[in-house]
Order: C-alpha cells, then structure tokens, then sequence
C-alpha cells in the first residue's frame, strides 16, 4: 500500500510539474505580449482551488493530467482589447511555441547538470583491451589514442562510439591510432551484439577517462547533453519513417509505470528531463491540436496575409484532436497489455 501511495506521488508530482512548466511558459509569454488571459488551470474537471487575479483566474482542477492557459480571443476570434487573435503574428507564435521551448530548455539544463555531476568525459586513449574483441586481435594496446574511424575524427568515447554504430555494417573499417607521437593504420570488422533488440557495434576497449576537474565535467555535461538530445529526435524520426512501430509508442500508463519504478532522487530527475524533452519536441510537430499544428496555421496565415476561416480552423484542430484521442486509446490499450 505505501509502495503503491509512493509511486502515485511520484507520476502526480512528474506529470503535475512538467505541465505547470509548460502552462507557465504560455501564461508568461502571453503576459509578456500584453494579452488577457483569463484562467491559468493545472489539472482538468472539478476546481479544487482558485483564485481571483486583477485579471486572471489561477485554478488547480482535481484530474492531474493536464492544464490550460485560456486566453481571451484563443477559442473565438475576438476585436476585444488585449485579444490572442489581434495580436500580431510573430507575438502569437512566440506564445503558442513558449510551453514547448520551456519543456526542451527545463530538459537540456537538468541533463546538462546530471551528466555534469557524473564525473569528467571519456578520452580517446586506451586503459584496457578486451580480450576476444578486434581490437586485442589487431594489436591495439593500452596507452594507444583512437583518433580516427575511417573518414570520422575521434576525439572520445561518445564519438568512437557513434562512428563504430555509424560504419558497423560495412565489412571492414579503418581504424587510426597515434602511439608514441607516431600513427598507426588497423583495418578490422568490429564485433556485433545485441542489446535491447537494437544490434550494437564494439572495438573492444576501454577508455580512460579525463583528469576529473571543473572544465571536464563541464564538457562531459555538454557532449552527453548533446548525445540526450539527438537521440530523442532520433526515435521521432524514427516513428515517421516507419522503423518504430505506433506499437512501441508509450503514453500516460506506460510512463507512469517507468516512473514508479525509479530508484532515487537522480534516477528521477533524469525521467523528469527525459519526458519534459520529449513532451516538449512532441508538442513542436506540426500536428493539428499540438502547439505545433497552430504554428503551422499561423504561418500558413502569415504566407496568405489573411486568417483562415474560423470554422475551417476549428474543423482542422477537431479532426487533430480526434485523432491524436485515438491515438492515445490505442497506446494506453498496449501499454496496459504490456503491463498486465
């Protein structure tokens, strides 16, 4: 029962703080545009609590999944003073994209911390040779710097091993290495695994890691922040090329599962960066009902210089809704069979 009270705090006070972050991004750029807002709400249905503004009503709603900035003129187009739809174009876009930017910049700078706190980077210098591996085969030795993969510059671990994932397939690479001031050509095929149904590509080697100071946590912060952000991008590429299935998708349940899972303070935080960053780019897809899909409009409407008609807009966003519903119901019907 504690088990289960704890990991119910865990999703709310997750899900509750990345959409206050993102409502809060709306609400603040709106402010900024001189817009009215009249209700900044966390959560949906029944009002818990509330409170009266000069000019906007502040609620937290009992249905912790979600949250709304309604400004005046958003839903309906309005002439009203302070109006969403009379503001000009770039000041409507800067509000719609504000949630999203705000989950993508919450997320690289959490990461960028955690990674930071985890110690130095990884050189391209060789501590240790696995035994069995290609590179005990060709002769690579301890002290040995890899500092080329066929035509790719090596200069630590993250890029040796992005260019090993990069050339795995081909049949033989050519590895560079600078021992004792000179430079040393290997050709090899490096060794496949697979991990996690993904096949993964080795060398064989450890490396050594950088002397541990300021600068070089710095560095490994940025490279792995850098590794964190391709790698979400990645995986929506991935989803609309066809190489991962709708399927393999997660939403609420599955998420709030991995997250009740966590073990600690920083294994959390790090799902907290992992889904703002992801909630964040998702919400960037010019998919109609997503902030995405209304930049797309008012970019559509800055191109034509005049508004679409409401009711074609309100039919658009309807039919982004409906889907992205259905959308949802499916991934919750898997994730909850993967579950159970």
């Amino acid at each position: 029962m504690i088990s289960f009270i704890i990991s119910a705090i865990k999703i709310i006070v997750l899900l509750g703080f990345l959409i206050f972050i993102h409502e809060l991004g709306h609400f603040t750029v709106a402010k900024l545009c001189k817009v009215k807002v009249n209700e900044f709400a966390i959560g949906f249905g029944p009002t818990i609590l509330k409170k009266q503004g000069k000019q906007t009503k502040y609620a937290l709603r009992l249905i912790p999944l979600g949250g709304f900035v309604s400004m005046q003129g958003e839903e309906e187009r309005s002439d009203e003073e302070g109006s969403f739809s009379k503001a000009i174009i770039p000041k409507r876009i800067a509000i719609v994209a504000a949630g999203a930017v705000v989950n993508i910049i919450f997320a690289i700078v959490v990461y960028f911390i955690l990674a930071s706190t985890s110690g130095p980077y990884i050189t391209n210098e060789v501590e240790k040779i696995i035994d069995g591996y290609p590179a005990q085969e060709i002769g690579i030795k301890p002290g040995d710097k890899i500092i080329q993969v066929n035509e790719d510059k090596i200069n630590n671990l993250y890029e040796l091993n992005d260019t090993l994932q990069k050339y795995g397939d081909t049949n033989e690479i050519i590895v560079k290495v600078e021992r004792n001031g000179n430079i040393e050509e290997y050709k090899t095929i490096p060794k496949s695994e697979e991990i996690n149904g993904y096949k993964t590509f080795f060398l064989g080697v450890n490396l050594k890691k950088a002397e541990d100071t300021f600068i070089n946590r710095c560095i490994n912060g940025m490279i792995n922040t850098k590794e964190f952000l391709l790698s979400i991008v990645d995986n929506i590429k991935q989803l609309f090329t066809g190489n991962v299935g709708v399927d393999q998708m997660m939403g609420p349940v599955g998420i709030s599962e991995v997250v009740s899972k966590t073990n600690g303070i920083r294994e959390f935080v790090y799902m907290l960066a992992l889904i703002s960053l992801s909630l964040g780019i998702t919400n960037l897809l010019p998919i109609p009902a997503l902030d995405g899909g209304k930049i797309l409009i008012l970019i559509i409407e800055a191109i034509r210089r005049k508004p679409m008609n409401e009711k074609t807009e309100i039919n658009i966003q309807l039919i982004g809704f409906s889907i992205l519903i259905a959308l949802s119901l499916y991934v919750t019907y898997n994730d909850i069979i993967r579950i159970f």
